[in-house]
């Protein structure tokens, strides 16, 4: 049966993204992250990083986990201003091989999970923390909680954990979902989304997100041994948006 043209008919739901994919991963790599700079790494960086540097000759002042680190253009940046060592995992190997060769740094570490999903990290080997518009594009709850569980084992006691989400609420959630801020919906739990990222050649790179409310994402973090310290909008300097939700946590000791 073929589904009706009708407007009246509901949508179908996009299909999830295979990150795995090597025409997408490398479509992907050549987004524009203006957007991060500008907005998400001002707001991370003081929370990955000691607030009086060291600088010891050798010796990273910080050694950061990045899930879901794509080309490694962050985990570049907090190498080169902030002393960083950053473990920066992905799972997609055509990612990897463009942020090797764009980002020769010895302080970055590529990173794929084994198998069965854990992380190859001793405990607890990280003093913090993120992921980066990662956990919107996880589809089940089990795979979240088990990629949250191996973070919180890599992790220091106290250490922090930065998530970046989309914009959850009103119109931020409406422009990411559907291209505009006037399409009234209200975002179920769980519910896919498209979201589209800029290329630098000007078209449009279409990606499947799940929407999570506020108290789903805080159980998980919760079952993962996090405990959650603020969930705040990062707004858009010169533009009054708020594009993305920054969550901070801190592992349980």
């Amino acid at each position: 049966m073929h589904p009706s043209r009708h407007s009246r008919d509901p949508k179908p739901h996009p299909a999830a993204t295979r990150w795995t994919d090597h025409r997408l991963a490398t479509a992907y790599a050549t987004r524009i992250d203006l957007l991060d700079r500008e907005t998400a790494w001002p707001a991370l960086t003081p929370l990955l990083t000691p607030a009086t540097p060291r600088r010891r000759l050798g010796r990273p002042d910080a050694v950061v986990l990045e899930l879901g680190a794509g080309i490694a253009a962050y985990a570049h940046h907090l190498a080169e201003h902030h002393w960083t060592r950053t473990h920066a995992v992905d799972i997609s190997p055509t990612l990897h091989r463009i942020g090797e060769k764009r980002h020769n740094d010895a302080w970055i570490l590529l990173t794929s999970p084994a198998r069965a999903g854990r992380l190859p990290l001793r405990p607890p080997q990280c003093t913090a923390a993120l992921a980066a518009l990662t956990l919107c594009h996880q589809p089940p709850d089990a795979h979240t909680l088990a990629l949250l569980t191996e973070t919180r084992r890599a992790l220091r006691p106290r250490a922090t954990l930065a998530l970046v989400e989309p914009g959850e609420f009103g119109r931020d959630f409406q422009l990411l979902r559907y291209g505009h801020p006037h399409a009234a919906a209200e975002p179920r739990d769980a519910e896919p989304y498209p979201i589209d990222y800029t290329l630098t050649d000007g078209s449009r790179l279409r990606t499947t997100a799940h929407h999570r409310t506020p108290d789903h994402t805080a159980r998980l973090l919760a079952h993962a041994g996090f405990t959650l310290d603020e969930i705040r909008p990062l707004p858009l300097p010169g533009y009054g948006g708020t594009p993305f939700t920054l969550w901070t946590a801190h592992a349980a000791p």
